[in-house]
Order: structure tokens, then sequence, then C-alpha cells
């Protein structure tokens, strides 16, 4: 399935936004990039995503022992599907922890891939990304009034320090696709009924989806277990498969929490 997802940087005034659609099997990994991509940053720093109260980020050489990773879990084992399970969901990213870039990021609306077109896509965003190393959304704010202020104590250090001139409105959407392009994630969806899942795979699917019509709520692993005739880890087994082939999505470590990711159409008969 595909994510429309806005990313909105907190605190700017005005707004700093960009909007993007992603596969959503793509891990939080593979989205740090899109994010750093559409809205124009470095990479140059520390990241973080914080889904609820569990923080994501992704290992770098030399960070297994330091302090922060103790609380830390791997963004490239976990996807976008998983931690954003509905419209409406919202999730921070933080960038920089030292000047603090917070990004809200929505799921504004989950759907089908288009035949043929290219994911991750942006499709719209407005006003530039700030510098790197500006002093976090208040830095950015008196780099701002400085630079546009001849009169101003700071215009001329600032000046140098932009190395000439810079706009606050410029966002330039094509250079953004053209670099989403270079990323390993980027590809055309070609969606192929036919080689979505095996029979037994089928199955397992269209149990699920006829579970939660009849019962209003997903099946616990259990019950699957009982229907199929097959061992826990055969279940369990399976509903990774699933879940790594993006035909269903699991919130970590919470009961019932299956939830389909193919329309009913797709599904074959009982």
């Amino acid at each position: 399935m595909i994510y429309r997802l806005k990313i909105t940087l907190t605190g700017s005034r005005p707004s700093i936004w960009r909007r993007v659609e992603v596969d959503g099997n793509i891990s939080l990994g593979e989205l740090h990039e899109v994010i750093q991509i559409v809205m124009g940053w470095e990479d140059s720093h520390l990241h973080q995503f914080i889904v609820n109260d569990t923080y994501y980020s992704t290992p770098y050489p030399g960070m297994a022992d330091w302090e922060i990773m103790e609380y830390m879990q791997d963004a490239n084992e976990i996807s976008l599907q998983q931690v954003a399970v509905e419209v409406g969901v919202r999730f921070t990213y933080k960038y920089d922890f030292g000047d603090s870039w917070e990004h809200m990021i929505r799921v504004e609306q989950i759907k089908e891939p288009e035949a043929e077109v290219l994911y991750p896509i942006c499709l719209t965003g407005k006003r530039a990304c700030p510098p790197e190393d500006v002093g976090g959304v208040w830095g950015y704010e008196e780099f701002l009034s400085a630079l546009q202020n001849k009169q101003h104590p700071e215009h001329e250090m600032y000046s140098e320090w932009i190395g000439g001139t810079f706009d606050p409105e410029n966002f330039d959407l094509e250079e953004s696709n053209r670099m989403l392009s270079y990323l390993d994630c980027y590809k055309i969806f070609k969606r192929e009924k036919a080689l979505l899942y095996t029979d037994r795979q089928g199955q397992y699917l269209t149990f699920i989806y006829y579970y939660a019509k009849l019962y209003g709520y997903p099946p616990a692993q259990a019950d699957i277990q009982r229907y199929f005739g097959v061992t826990g880890p055969s279940v369990n087994s399976m509903l990774k498969t699933l879940e790594k082939r993006g035909l269903i999505s699991r919130v970590p470590r919470q009961a019932r929490s299956i939830k389909l990711l193919l329309s009913p159409e797709e599904l074959p008969d009982l």
C-alpha cells in the first residue's frame, strides 16, 4: 500500500512542509533518507523517530557503546506500515539533537499504488529548508531577520556565513524528486495479483479478512492456529512472511493488531 504523508517542521512560522507518497513497506531507516532529501537537510547529524514512547534510529559505526543507543531500536528493522497502521496516525522525526529540528509526520491517506508511478515521490511543499547549524527554529528566525535587514548588527556576518543570498520561499520540487530517484527504495510499483501471494498465503489472508468482518476485531495467532490446525511457530512464520511482503501490518507487542493491507477484491475464496 502507498502512504501519503505530510511532513511539517514543528514551530516554523510560516509553516515549512512537504507532502510525499511512499511505499508502506519501506523501513523507517529508508523513510529517514526520504525526509532528508525532500526537506533539504544534509544528513550530517543524528536523528530519531519517536512513535508513542518508542525511539528508532539508524545505527552508525561506533554508536553501539553510546548511552543514547540503550533505548533506541533499529530503524532498519521496522517498516512504516508497522508503526502507522491507519490514516490520521502522527509521529515525530527529530533531526540534529543540538538544534533540535522536530518534524510532525501525519498519515493523510493509505491507498493502492498507481501503476507505473515511481515511489517515493514528493507531491508538493512550501518554503526552503533552514540552513544546517543555524540554531534551531529560533536561530532560523534570527538568521532571517538579520539577513533581510541591512541595518541589523549581524547582517554582514550571516551574509558571509550563508555565502550570498538565501530565499526562504524557495522549494525546488523537481530537484527533490530527482534526488529521490537515487534511493535504493525508489521503484515502479507494479502489482500483479498472481505474484502477490501463494495459494497458502492467500488462505491465511482471506481468513484474517473474514474473521475481522465477523467479530469486529482481528484474529489472534491462536485463532489462526486452531483454524488451520498448525503449530504456533508455523503461524508466526507465516505472519512474518505476509508482513515482510507488505500484505499485512502488525503493531509490535500488541495482541490482535493484524491489519490487512489488501482490498477484498484481491483475496481468493476461503
